[in-house]
């Protein structure tokens, strides 16, 4: 989202065109977002640990230019005012659906995040209850300790040199 706007004259046609194409153009970023945001549900409601890496640095390019678009349109608001009501119904669309999937993306990690830790847990359980078992002394048949290492003894006393 590269287009630059006049402030201080939008009377012509260029001038609204340019002010549409920043809206357009934060459309096609919304929806980038939205789809990004699909995607890396999809993979969250798998249940499988994934890798969200490459989605992840796409989204945060995307919300930062969304997030340049509108701080220049807070602050050039009055521009904006140019463009047409059918370009703002749009964008509007897209902020509420992109809300949506947001929040939808939210639920989608937490539930991941507590699924992991649910895993984390288990496998350290099954690390402790391991580790317990393997401590205990177990018995052979004859009674004595299978656990303990044999060593050598002997009958006669310690010999004197």
């Amino acid at each position: 989202m590269h287009t630059e706007l006049n402030t201080k004259m939008v009377h012509s046609e260029r001038d609204i065109e340019r002010i549409e194409s920043a809206i357009d153009e934060a459309i096609v970023v919304a929806d980038e977002l939205i789809r990004i945001a699909g995607e890396e549900n999809q993979r969250l409601e798998s249940g499988r640990p994934t890798s969200l890496d490459d989605l992840l640095v796409r989204k945060q390019k995307l919300a930062s230019e969304f997030d340049a678009f509108f701080k220049r349109f807070k602050a050039e608001r009055e521009v904006f005012l140019y463009a047409s009501e059918d370009k703002f119904n749009n964008l509007q669309d897209r902020i509420q659906i992109l809300a949506q999937s947001f929040m939808e993306n939210a639920s989608q990690l937490n539930r991941a995040m507590s699924a992991n830790e649910r895993r984390i847990n288990a496998i350290m359980r099954a690390i402790r209850d391991n580790q317990d078992a393997s401590a205990l002394p177990s018995y052979g048949a004859a009674g004595q300790s299978a656990s303990s290492i044999p060593q050598a003894a002997s009958l006669k006393g310690g010999r004197k040199v």
